[in-house]
């Protein structure tokens, strides 16, 4: 399953929104790429976290309360009571900084797209990717941390009437959102030392990750590898191709292939995320295609990929080189942030990241 920021938010606005062909894009030259360049690795990989699950900076984080917090919505909320927490949004973020505080014990349900090993038991308060108001009263929660990528908000605003405190966080949009996020979430949950502690954690984490992933990606424009992300749902028939937000700026693939030291080629030509095309993806010449494992599941593997229209014609597609990842994984900026990329640029450049020497 894709978070709701990709399935169900983009799902709406980007209904209907084929991609326009305009004239070729100019296409980096694949005879100037060097013979031991990562654009023409072949075949099939599946980037894989060391653990499945998230290991919190502490297991005691003590709570001061009460705390006032205002949130997203400019409402402010007197936060009292944590002992029984469910954290909703539409990529697993929220539950993951919360698990990653050491409040996992107090987790009483979780949302669609939060299923690392700890939470993945947990009730789900979800159909689909709509809130349901009377599981979620069930399980009597205390407090309910969320945002606007899952809904309906009258589902939301029913809770705060039922005399439940809801609090709205901005989601992080890209890696240097995460510290916001985590020192928000830990503010709320009344640790903000320990927000700050995890905060220094997570960078060092995120800026030696980074560090490691420039050393091994390709520094000549010619040899850096190309990609694309596809999201699909065959047995849904949902085929999407992820370029640029609609107000121009880098969506949220974009992001994390620019983060794995790649050309993010629909955002490059301009592409705005929409239904997915056979022209548009021959055009843009993928070297790599990045997945969400249930979605190459759901077409059949990387051989039922190859026969949607217009894959097999990519550079990627002659190949068979697609990446993919688990749903819970991929797209949740957090503090398992850094790990994901790990794993992707392994998965991309063939390499062991932790054995690569810095300066």
């Amino acid at each position: 399953m894709l978070t709701a920021v990709i399935a169900g938010t983009l799902a709406v606005a980007l209904t209907g929104c084929a991609l326009i062909m305009g004239e070729a894009p100019e296409i980096a030259d694949r005879d100037a790429a060097a013979a031991s360049s990562p654009r023409f690795f072949e075949g099939h990989d599946t980037a894989l976290l060391p653990s499945d699950d998230i290991d919190p900076i502490t297991t005691d984080p003590n709570p001061q309360l009460p705390v006032t917090f205002t949130g997203l919505d400019d409402v402010t909320v007197e936060i009292t009571d944590t002992s029984r927490i469910l954290a909703l949004d539409g990529t697993g973020s929220l539950a993951s900084v919360v698990f990653g505080l050491g409040f996992g014990p107090q987790v009483v349900g979780r949302d669609l797209t939060t299923g690392f090993e700890s939470a993945k038991d947990l009730p789900l308060v979800m159909d689909n990717h709509t809130l349901n108001a009377e599981s979620i009263l069930e399980l009597n929660p205390t407090l309910i941390l969320t945002d606007y990528t899952v809904g309906p908000y009258d589902v939301q605003m029913q809770m705060r009437n039922a005399g439940i405190p809801i609090v709205f966080f901005e989601g992080a949009e890209n890696l240097e959102d995460i510290p916001r996020l985590i020192t928000d979430v830990a503010t709320a949950l009344g640790v903000p030392e320990l927000g700050e502690d995890y905060v220094v954690d997570f960078q060092n984490r995120l800026d030696d990750t980074l560090a490691r992933i420039q050393a091994v990606a390709p520094e000549e424009a010619a040899d850096k590898v190309r990609m694309v992300f596809l999201y699909m749902r065959g047995r849904a028939g949902v085929y999407y191709m992820y370029g640029n937000n609609p107000d121009g700026s880098t969506g949220i693939a974009g992001v994390l292939i620019e983060a794995l030291g790649g050309v993010d080629v629909a955002g490059e030509e301009e592409w705005v995320s929409g239904s997915l095309t056979a022209e548009g993806l021959m055009r843009l010449e993928p070297d790599l295609m990045l997945m969400l494992t249930l979605g190459l599941e759901s077409v059949g593997g990387v051989d039922g990929l190859l026969e949607v229209p217009g894959v097999a014609q990519t550079p990627a597609g002659e190949r068979s080189r697609v990446v993919d990842m688990s749903d819970y994984e991929m797209f949740t900026w957090g503090p398992r942030t850094p790990e994901v990329l790990t794993a992707l640029a392994e998965s991309i450049y063939h390499v062991d990241l932790a054995s690569v020497e810095l300066s």
